[in-house]
């Protein structure tokens, strides 16, 4: 019985973390490696880890998930996105060649 009510502790727990991220897409449109910041095209700041940052560069569409720290959104969860022809935006990758 203790084993299942401290199981069903963390799976509560861990489910009000997952919930309390929120989520971030598009292309980026600048890094600023001194702050770790990178600004996507629609405005928005993210702070990221040097980890983080060594993975991505300006112009790769990403999708990311944050936690807001003040007014500061701290990216958990990173993933760049390549299109089927390298492409970074998922508009360019579906397009016919020549279009």
């Amino acid at each position: 019985m203790g084993k299942t009510l401290g199981l069903a502790l963390v799976l509560t727990l861990g489910l009000a973390v997952t919930a309390a991220a929120e989520e971030a897409r598009g292309t980026i449109r600048s890094m600023d490696t001194s702050n770790h910041t990178i600004v996507l095209e629609d405005g928005t700041r993210l702070w990221v880890s040097e980890g983080q940052e060594a993975t991505v560069s300006p112009g790769n569409y990403i999708d990311a998930a944050y936690e807001s720290k003040g007014d500061k959104k701290v990216v958990i969860e990173l993933e760049r996105h390549v299109g089927l022809d390298g492409s970074t935006d998922p508009l360019l990758s579906i397009q016919a060649p020549g279009d």
